[in-house]
């Protein structure tokens, strides 16, 4: 064979030794101690005027690969070769050399432009072993060839038409396998296979299902499935592919599900789905992709399901993806992105799910969502959303849960959710909220599950969560609450769960709300957790729902008037010779129980001033 031999030889004679540099010091040695003598011993009898019809096969080319490879392994590190030099150049401590003070960057480039040349020759050892690689025997499909078939080395079955070789710790294709050419369905995942030969799928046309899944894949010949006309899922996940040929998948006009994920492909040719019209399902999520090309989904106007997840993509510039009004389900979380063009969404009419959490988006403008009328679920958990536009979820009507959490939100903007009706759950957990107006949760009026925990909320409006009033649970834990403001909870009917444990709980008469609350709902504490007294003094660490009013107020008349306000203050002034302990009763009854002012009036009125405040 003599395609991939001279390109070995092309490549190799016109390297320049000043691109190789080391790798490991301790390599033991070798006989071959320079490029030059590799030059001189391999590959100088293979260009004599003779060669032309040169015989090496792939084993013989494959072993000059690996000398090559040995050889760069071998050099100590630190050494590069100078052009047109063929002593090994060391340079200084410090990264430059004596004469121009670019050695510094030299070496940077020179290690770049070994990386590079390593890399191709591995491309060209993968390619050369997928020559090598036994083809099974291939048959027309005959009642005699499937009776071959299920007496072979893996299990054939001839009523569905399918075949199996899953996790046999296969090498390569068993070379006595007989396959019958209408063959429907082909597993070979779970082995130890690295490539395949180019032909070893040829003449299979109705093959609907091929899985190669789970093996140490690192090259597919780009016409590898070029007669699977038929085909309607193909899964390559778990591999170690780096490079895809821009061609692989171009013949398979009929593929519904492709699955590439978890290998570890660094770039995506911009034509590589070209005239695979008819994916439903692609799966690309775990792998090292950097660039997301604006016109790589030109063609897929069936997608439905897309997973770009846990890759490196960066920015999302608007392009093909706009035109996928089928597509459903988007997924591009665990990704570096920190720019997403406006108008990247528009199109996807018909998505349900996007996913974008941990990723680096800062901001969200007014449109970014714009036309997403049939989003039910948006996930932005774990971002730097510091700024958000009042309008950016106005025209998500459907939308039914929405995920906030661990960004960098200290307020909630005007009017943001005055358009989710539809919402049911919300996570706003982890950010820099410091208190609640009566008016950010407005609109709200099916919320379900509403998560505010681990945020440093000091205090919040009474009034916050009245428009919640179909609200099941509740988590305010983890906070720096010290008190809740009277009347915070009630109108919840609804309420099954509320967590409030971890926040600074002040044990004073601003805490009897709590106290009294807690008593009266103890069964809706989430886990049971009982939030606890950080002070002062020796309540510290008592529990606030067994605090009664003697325990919160007694002696505590600069906590008890701290009170006034927050609360609509009379504009008399009343005076009471009863004792202390015997008026606050009274004035607790008229602030649980309703009791009248004239009540109150009542009173002796012959000493000390005290404010009188309405409920």
């Amino acid at each position: 064979m003599s395609l991939g031999v001279w390109q070995l030889v092309s490549l190799i004679l016109l390297m320049d030794p000043a691109e190789v540099i080391t790798g490991s010091s301790q390599a033991k040695e070798l006989p071959i101690q320079s490029l030059d003598e590799f030059r001189q011993r391999y590959l100088l009898p293979l260009i004599s005027s003779d060669t032309r019809n040169c015989s090496l096969n792939a084993c013989e080319s494959l072993g000059i690969v690996s000398q090559l490879l040995m050889l760069i392994n071998s050099m100590p590190n630190g050494t590069q070769f100078a052009a047109n030099d063929k002593k090994p150049y060391k340079p200084k401590a410090n990264g430059h050399n004596d004469g121009d003070g670019n050695g510094g960057q030299i070496n940077a480039m020179s290690h770049l432009a070994n990386f590079d040349l390593v890399k191709r020759v591995r491309q060209i050892e993968s390619r050369l072993r997928s020559v090598e690689q036994p083809v099974w025997h291939l048959a027309t499909g005959s009642q005699i060839e499937w009776n071959h078939c299920t007496s072979g080395v893996c299990r054939c079955n001839p009523d569905t038409k399918s075949f199996t070789c899953w996790n046999t710790n296969l090498k390569s294709v068993p070379v006595t396998q007989v396959i019958p050419m209408n063959m429907v369905n082909i597993d070979l995942s779970r082995n130890i296979l690295s490539t395949l030969h180019k032909d070893t799928f040829r003449g299979l046309t109705v093959l609907k299902e091929l899985d190669i899944s789970h093996n140490v894949l690192d090259f597919l010949p780009f016409d590898l499935f070029q007669d699977l006309d038929s085909l309607l899922v193909l899964r390559i996940q778990n591999n170690q592919l780096e490079d895809i040929d821009h061609r692989t998948f171009w013949k398979l006009r009929n593929l519904n599900i492709l699955d590439l994920s978890k290998n570890e492909i660094g770039m995506l040719p911009e034509s590589i789905f070209y005239h695979a019209q008819r994916l439903t399902v692609i799966n690309m999520c775990d792998n090292q992709i950097q660039n997301f090309p604006p016109n790589l989904l030109r063609d897929q106007l069936m997608l439905e399901e897309l997973d770009m997840s846990r890759n490196k993509i960066s920015e999302l510039s608007s392009g093909s993806i706009r035109y996928l009004t089928k597509l459903k389900t988007l997924d591009f979380g665990w990704n570096q992105i920190s720019k997403i063009d406006d108008d990247f969404f528009a199109g996807l009419r018909s998505l349900r799910t996007l996913s974008l959490h941990n990723n680096r988006i800062s901001s969200l403008s007014g449109t970014i969502f714009n036309n997403l009328a049939n989003l039910v679920t948006l996930d932005l958990t774990t971002n730097r959303i510091s700024h958000m536009d009042g309008n950016a979820f106005v025209e998500l009507n459907n939308l039914n849960e929405l995920f906030l959490g661990q960004n960098s939100m200290s307020s909630i903007p005007a009017d943001l959710f005055l358009n989710v009706s539809a919402l049911t759950r919300l996570t706003l957990f982890s950010n820099n909220l410091t208190t609640l107006e009566a008016d950010d949760f407005q609109g709200l009026s099916n919320l379900k599950i509403l998560l505010l925990n681990n945020n440093i909320l000091k205090s919040f409006d009474a009034r916050a969560f009245e428009p919640l009033s179909q609200l099941e649970k509740l988590r305010i834990d983890s906070n720096k609450l010290m008190f809740l403001p009277h009347g915070s909870l009630h109108g919840l009917e609804n309420l099954v769960a509320v967590k409030l444990d971890k926040n600074p709980w002040h044990c004073d008469c601003r805490a009897l709300y709590l106290a009294r609350w807690i008593r009266e709902f103890v069964l809706k504490l989430w886990d049971g957790q009982q939030p606890m007294c950080r002070g002062p003094g020796d309540l510290g660490g008592h529990e606030v729902g067994l605090l009664r009013y003697d325990d919160l107020c007694d002696g505590q008349w600069a906590s008890m008037l701290s009170l006034s306000p927050r609360l609509p203050v009379r504009k008399h002034q009343i005076s009471t010779p009863m004792n202390y302990t015997d008026y606050f009763n009274l004035y607790l009854k008229h602030i649980y129980n309703g009791t009248t002012d004239e009540e109150l009036k009542e009173a002796d009125i012959t000493s000390v001033a005290i404010k009188k405040v309405h409920n």
